[in-house]
């Protein structure tokens, strides 16, 4: 019913369509919305107030029709041509594939500076120096890894590497944590017994 009716409405919609269009265009000032009552007042106020200014506002302004038929806008296309070279001192990346993870969160860098150590081999002179100070001493590392000797004793001082301690024995038994001898203690409860008959007699 809907695409019936559509069929029948739209030649009529479409009718004289042309010509409806450029009386539209054609108007100098298309038709304002309704003001409200306080709005209304006041523009009629201004009118008498203002008679000259109301006039002029009425009229085309040559001038400025004239400047802005004037403006107009130029629009280029990005010259793909001409494409701008990357720095060969500074590549971009080439390589798109997912980046490593490394061992300790972090790349290690290619160079490493004078007076600078990475984070494994810190972990590895901790771990020596915790497995024998004496021989692994802060003197000896900061010669090693070309580290100064007060940082190297800092980094003994505050910094120590985790142990696991594991047990011996595996699944020990478990142990009663109370005496091994145990003490048992029977008491016989009191219980009030009667008198019996042969007493009653007696008395």
């Amino acid at each position: 019913m809907g695409k019936a009716f559509s069929r029948v409405k739209t030649p009529f919609k479409n009718f004289d369509l042309e010509n409806r269009a450029h009386k539209i265009i054609s108007r100098d000032k298309p038709t304002p919305a309704p003001r409200y009552e306080k709005d209304q007042n006041e523009y009629e106020r201004v009118m008498k107030e203002y008679p000259k200014v109301y006039e002029e506002s009425l009229q085309k302004n040559l001038s400025l029709d004239k400047r802005l038929k004037q403006v107009f806008v130029v629009s280029e296309d990005a010259d793909t041509m001409n494409i701008k070279q990357s720095n060969p001192n500074r590549p971009l990346p080439t390589d798109r594939r997912q980046v490593q993870s490394f061992l300790y969160g972090v790349k290690v860098p290619d160079k490493i500076p004078l007076g600078k150590a990475t984070l494994g081999s810190v972990l590895e002179f901790l771990s020596l120096h915790q497995g024998n100070p004496v021989k692994y001493n802060a003197k000896n590392i900061s010669e090693k890894y070309n580290l100064a000797e007060d940082t190297v004793s800092n980094i003994l001082k505050y910094f120590k590497v985790f142990q696991v301690y594991i047990p011996v024995e595996r699944n020990p038994k478990a142990k009663f944590a109370g005496p091994s001898i145990p003490q048992i203690k029977v008491i016989k409860p009191i219980i009030k017994e009667l008198p019996s008959d042969s007493s009653k007699d007696k008395s």
